[in-house]
């Protein structure tokens, strides 16, 4: 699959398990999602953006074997996709991968909830957003990666905590008036 994510972002070839669309159209959303926000939410990644290679693969995947939520692939460990593309493109292309169903269990923010439980109907929205935006999160965090291949994995984890729970809040006040957080 092929996501044009707009300016801000590069393109992202999308492969994914035969069969499993879902993931793909998962990624997609969030990257969707990402347009969405506000300028300021946004800004968090103007630095790591402008850094990226045009294109980048995104290999999705149900789990890791090394049990993360997605890894940055350095050059020259590329799949033969993404060094295929490159070589037909003439562009410069990055690759990362995302465990997709890890991701949907993820719970990086465990303390943190609405102050009060929201209606039983809006309950799957909420969720469904909460996994776009845990989906963009490890995106934009295996990106950073891509970028500034030096940067420590706990400043990269710190950014995308907090672009995690900005965009959280953002949606929760902007959607249903409600404070989300700790």
């Amino acid at each position: 699959m092929l996501v044009r994510a707009g300016e801000d972002l590069p393109l992202v070839v999308v492969s994914y398990p035969r069969g499993n669309i879902a993931f793909a159209e998962a990624l997609r959303s969030a990257i969707c999602a990402y347009r969405l926000l506000s300028q300021e939410t946004r800004e968090s990644y103007a630095d790591v953006l402008g850094r990226l290679p045009s294109m980048v693969v995104a290999v999705l995947r149900d789990h890791n074997q090394c049990t993360c939520l997605g890894n940055q692939h350095p050059p020259g460990t590329e799949s033969r996709m993404a060094r295929r593309l490159a070589s037909d493109t003439g562009m410069r292309v990055g690759e990362i991968d995302l465990a997709v169903e890890s991701i949907r269990r993820w719970e990086p923010l465990p303390l943190a909830a609405l102050a009060a439980e929201p209606a039983p109907a809006d309950r799957p929205v909420l969720e469904e957003f909460r996994f776009q935006i845990a989906v963009l999160a490890v995106f934009l965090h295996e990106l950073e990666h891509l970028a500034f291949p030096d940067h420590e994995e706990q400043d990269v984890r710190r950014r995308s905590t907090s672009f995690y729970a900005a965009s959280l809040r953002e949606f929760f006040s902007e959607q249903l008036g409600v404070k989300y957080g700790i």
